[in-house]
Protein backbone atom coordinates (compact mmCIF):
# COMPACT_ATOMS: atom_id res chain seq x y z
CA UNK A 1 0.00 0.00 0.00
CA UNK A 2 2.30 2.45 -1.27
CA UNK A 3 2.81 4.60 -4.29
CA UNK A 4 1.11 7.18 -6.37
CA UNK A 5 -2.05 5.64 -3.99
CA UNK A 6 -0.74 6.17 -0.79
CA UNK A 7 0.23 9.89 -1.78
CA UNK A 8 -3.19 10.85 -3.52
CA UNK A 9 -4.75 9.48 -0.41
CA UNK A 10 -2.20 11.59 1.78
CA UNK A 11 -2.80 14.85 -0.07
CA UNK A 12 -6.19 14.38 -0.34
CA UNK A 13 -7.07 13.67 3.40
CA UNK A 14 -5.07 16.47 4.33
CA UNK A 15 -6.75 19.11 2.04
CA UNK A 16 -10.09 17.67 3.21
CA UNK A 17 -9.14 18.22 6.63
CA UNK A 18 -8.10 21.69 6.28
CA UNK A 19 -11.86 22.38 4.50
CA UNK A 20 -12.91 20.21 7.81
CA UNK A 21 -12.68 23.34 9.56
CA UNK A 22 -15.51 25.58 7.61
CA UNK A 23 -18.85 25.35 9.70
CA UNK A 24 -20.23 22.79 7.12
CA UNK A 25 -17.70 20.64 7.37
CA UNK A 26 -16.85 20.44 11.15
CA UNK A 27 -18.70 17.43 11.86
CA UNK A 28 -17.50 15.27 8.43
CA UNK A 29 -13.90 15.90 9.34
CA UNK A 30 -14.66 13.99 12.58
CA UNK A 31 -16.48 11.60 11.04
CA UNK A 32 -13.99 10.49 8.31
CA UNK A 33 -11.07 10.17 10.29
CA UNK A 34 -12.88 7.13 11.91
CA UNK A 35 -11.43 5.48 8.56
CA UNK A 36 -8.26 5.03 10.12
CA UNK A 37 -9.46 2.94 13.08
CA UNK A 38 -8.16 0.04 10.46
CA UNK A 39 -4.92 1.35 10.49
CA UNK A 40 -3.87 0.46 13.65
CA UNK A 41 -4.59 -3.15 12.81
CA UNK A 42 -2.59 -2.95 9.58
CA UNK A 43 0.37 -1.71 11.39
CA UNK A 44 0.36 -4.46 13.55
CA UNK A 45 -0.15 -6.81 10.83
CA UNK A 46 3.11 -5.12 8.71
CA UNK A 47 5.27 -5.29 11.91
CA UNK A 48 4.54 -9.39 12.46
CA UNK A 49 5.10 -9.70 8.81
CA UNK A 50 8.46 -7.72 9.52
CA UNK A 51 9.31 -9.70 12.20
CA UNK A 52 8.13 -13.13 10.38
CA UNK A 53 6.12 -14.09 13.13
CA UNK A 54 3.33 -14.92 10.68
CA UNK A 55 2.96 -18.70 12.10
CA UNK A 56 1.50 -17.45 15.26
CA UNK A 57 -2.16 -17.08 15.91
CA UNK A 58 -1.98 -13.06 17.01
CA UNK A 59 -1.39 -12.77 12.99
CA UNK A 60 -4.50 -14.34 11.96
CA UNK A 61 -6.50 -12.84 14.56
CA UNK A 62 -4.95 -9.76 13.58
CA UNK A 63 -5.63 -10.13 10.08
CA UNK A 64 -9.37 -10.68 10.97
CA UNK A 65 -9.82 -7.74 12.50
CA UNK A 66 -7.87 -5.62 9.72
CA UNK A 67 -10.24 -6.86 7.47
CA UNK A 68 -13.35 -6.08 9.42
CA UNK A 69 -12.14 -3.23 10.53
CA UNK A 70 -11.40 -1.72 7.31
CA UNK A 71 -14.81 -3.09 5.68
CA UNK A 72 -17.00 -1.57 8.39
CA UNK A 73 -14.83 1.65 9.09
CA UNK A 74 -13.96 2.63 5.15
CA UNK A 75 -16.12 0.95 3.02
CA UNK A 76 -19.45 0.74 5.00
CA UNK A 77 -19.20 3.48 7.09
CA UNK A 78 -17.53 5.65 4.50
CA UNK A 79 -20.21 4.95 2.00
CA UNK A 80 -22.75 6.18 4.33
CA UNK A 81 -20.65 9.35 5.56
CA UNK A 82 -20.07 9.96 1.27
CA UNK A 83 -24.15 10.14 0.53
CA UNK A 84 -24.54 12.64 3.36
CA UNK A 85 -21.71 14.88 2.99
CA UNK A 86 -23.21 14.47 -0.81
CA UNK A 87 -26.28 15.71 0.37
CA UNK A 88 -25.50 18.58 2.60
CA UNK A 89 -23.36 19.67 0.08
CA UNK A 90 -25.97 19.69 -2.25
CA UNK A 91 -28.98 21.25 -0.14
CA UNK A 92 -26.80 23.48 2.85
CA UNK A 93 -27.90 26.12 4.27
CA UNK A 94 -24.19 26.81 5.04
CA UNK A 95 -22.66 28.84 2.47
CA UNK A 96 -19.85 27.00 1.01
CA UNK A 97 -17.44 28.02 -1.72
CA UNK A 98 -17.88 26.34 -4.69
CA UNK A 99 -14.13 25.49 -4.91
CA UNK A 100 -14.21 23.82 -1.78
CA UNK A 101 -17.72 21.94 -2.53
CA UNK A 102 -15.48 20.64 -6.22
CA UNK A 103 -12.36 20.09 -3.93
CA UNK A 104 -14.66 17.72 -1.35
CA UNK A 105 -16.49 16.28 -4.08
CA UNK A 106 -13.63 14.84 -6.32
CA UNK A 107 -11.83 13.71 -2.99
CA UNK A 108 -14.51 11.92 -1.88
CA UNK A 109 -14.48 9.91 -5.29
CA UNK A 110 -10.56 9.60 -5.17
CA UNK A 111 -10.29 8.28 -1.44
CA UNK A 112 -13.43 6.15 -1.64
CA UNK A 113 -12.24 4.60 -4.98
CA UNK A 114 -8.77 3.93 -3.43
CA UNK A 115 -10.95 2.33 -0.17
CA UNK A 116 -12.44 -0.01 -2.65
CA UNK A 117 -9.33 -0.96 -4.47
CA UNK A 118 -7.79 -1.25 -1.05
CA UNK A 119 -10.19 -3.41 0.03
CA UNK A 120 -10.17 -5.59 -3.55
CA UNK A 121 -6.30 -5.95 -2.42
CA UNK A 122 -7.23 -7.32 0.83
CA UNK A 123 -9.24 -9.94 -0.17
CA UNK A 124 -6.90 -11.22 -2.81
CA UNK A 125 -4.60 -10.77 -0.44
CA UNK A 126 -6.12 -13.14 2.31
CA UNK A 127 -7.06 -15.32 -0.60
CA UNK A 128 -3.92 -16.68 -2.00
CA UNK A 129 -2.57 -16.72 2.01
CA UNK A 130 -5.58 -19.18 2.68
CA UNK A 131 -4.54 -20.72 -0.80
CA UNK A 132 -0.74 -21.43 -0.05
CA UNK A 133 -1.65 -22.65 3.37
CA UNK A 134 -3.86 -25.62 2.13
CA UNK A 135 -1.50 -26.35 -0.42
CA UNK A 136 1.07 -26.37 2.26
CA UNK A 137 -1.55 -28.57 4.12
CA UNK A 138 -1.97 -30.58 0.96
CA UNK A 139 2.00 -31.11 0.65
CA UNK A 140 2.65 -32.07 4.14
CA UNK A 141 -0.38 -34.95 4.20
CA UNK A 142 1.42 -36.19 1.04
CA UNK A 143 4.80 -36.12 2.68
CA UNK A 144 3.31 -37.78 5.93
CA UNK A 145 1.75 -40.70 3.73
CA UNK A 146 4.94 -41.01 1.92
CA UNK A 147 6.75 -41.66 5.17
CA UNK A 148 4.25 -44.19 6.59
CA UNK A 149 4.46 -46.29 3.10
CA UNK A 150 8.05 -46.63 3.81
Amino acid sequence: MNGWGFMAHAVMSFSVYLLSFTPLLQYYGACFMMFEVSTLFLNIHLTIEALDLKDYILYYINGMALVSSFFFARVVYGTILSINVWKELASSAVPISPIATSIVRLTNIVLMGLSYYWFSVIIMTAKRNALDADLIRALDEMDQKDIKAE
